[in-house]
């Protein structure tokens, strides 16, 4: 399982310096050394991200200096995923979604009546969401909905004087149902990647199936094939406006160059990833000289054979023997505690939000650090075994 060893509390500044600083503070209170140390994952912010003076190129540094591997530097997988969509531009689509969004959420009273026009027309969309730049998957959601209710939100703005003539304009409302399509199929990726537990191999398994999928949606796209798009295929038969080929095309191409330029950090670790997620699926003249022995050895034997058909790759590594395969274990440990994205940290910070409240007087960083590891952790308490271990218990008076 994946836990928090340690959450430290920054009252100053957070340059790189200050945060490497406090990284040294937890190895020497864990009496860990940098040889232990086998990967790191940032979010991509320059005090992070400097090769000088940011947290990647200090523990370069002090890895070097201690003779010890440099670590697997990696950007968090899930960040990376949503700054590809980024680069594509949608603003076309997207700032009059929002400015619409924005005058019915915005005043109560729109928002009342145009919930009520909903219910009052057995709509099955109850209520429009609001975009959030910092939560992506609220933009996805956002376009689907507005798409959903096009036609009610045009009578809604006529009622209000206030029409917007973009949504009586066959060419934007393609625009529309493509951005709604190709980011739920975005969305749908970045919920897969969510989640405590997930091995780095699992997570680039599906970063490589969506670069697959991206190709197969360009083909479709360039067929005017709606198999996969079904805001598209939904206004294909309510319009008999000629479908924006060239636009949607470029859309998706932009976003398969994209994703096909990222994550470099796991595309150079390619080989060794596919090894530890597969041994027997590998040529042994392929593998580097040092698991060639390993790997004939390990694929001849049935019954390690056997253990790895079970399906779980920890308990099958665990299976090995350290002394018979001592390479392929230290492999193992490398990327069984790689962390492919910081969720655990975004976690942290979310129940930090409900922990760190007005309504707390006193609330120490010690407190705070203790709350916020066992908050996120899966480990279970064993109470029974620690009151046996009590002689004397506190009563009440």
């Amino acid at each position: 399982t994946q836990e928090l060893a340690s959450v430290n509390s920054m009252h100053g500044t957070t340059t790189g310096a200050d945060i490497f600083k406090e990284l040294q503070k937890t190895l020497t209170k864990l009496n860990l050394d940098w040889n232990r140390l086998q990967g790191v994952t940032i979010d991509g912010g320059r005090n992070m991200s400097g090769e000088n003076i940011g947290v990647v190129g200090l523990i370069r540094k002090a890895s070097e200096s201690a003779g010890a591997t440099v670590p697997i530097f990696l950007h968090c997988i899930i960040h990376q995923q949503a700054l590809c969509v980024k680069h594509v531009d949608m603003s076309c689509v997207l700032k009059p979604v929002v400015s619409v969004v924005n005058f019915i959420r915005s005043r109560a009273l729109n928002h009342r009546q145009f919930r009520s026009f909903l219910k009052e027309i057995e709509s099955e969309s109850i209520d429009l969401s609001y975009c959030t730049a910092v939560r992506w998957l609220s933009c996805g959601k956002v376009l689907m909905q507005f798409f959903t209710l096009r036609k009610e939100i045009k009578i809604f703005l006529a009622e209000k004087k206030q029409p917007e003539p973009l949504l009586s304009d066959p060419e934007w409302l393609w625009k529309l149902a493509i951005f709604a399509d190709v980011v739920t199929h975005v969305n749908n990726l970045n919920l897969r990647l969510q989640g405590k537990n997930n091995l780095i191999c699992d997570l680039f398994e599906q970063i490589k199936a969506f670069r697959a999928k991206l190709i197969l949606l360009e083909s479709h796209m360039n067929e005017c094939n709606f198999s996969h798009f079904t805001c598209c295929e939904k206004l294909s038969t309510e319009t008999d406006e000629r479908f924006p080929t060239i636009f949607a095309v470029k859309v998706i191409a932009d976003l398969k160059l994209e994703f096909q330029k990222r994550f470099s950090d796991l595309d150079i670790n390619s080989r060794e990833i596919r090894l530890f997620q597969n041994p027997y699926d590998c040529n042994v003249g392929d593998v580097s000289s040092q698991f060639q022995m390993e790997i004939i050895d390990l694929q001849a034997n049935d019954q390690i054979k056997n253990k790895y058909k079970e399906g779980n790759l920890i308990d099958f590594y665990k299976f090995l023997d350290a002394k018979e395969f001592p390479n392929l274990k230290q492999l193992a440990g490398k990327f069984i505690s790689m962390y492919g994205t910081i969720y655990m940290c975004e976690q942290t910070f979310s129940r930090m939000k409900y922990l760190k409240s007005k309504y707390r007087e006193n609330l120490s960083d010690d407190h705070l650090q203790s709350l916020l590891i066992i908050g996120v952790s899966n480990l279970n308490p064993n109470f029974e075994e620690t009151l046996q271990e009590k002689t004397q218990f506190h009563h009440s008076h």
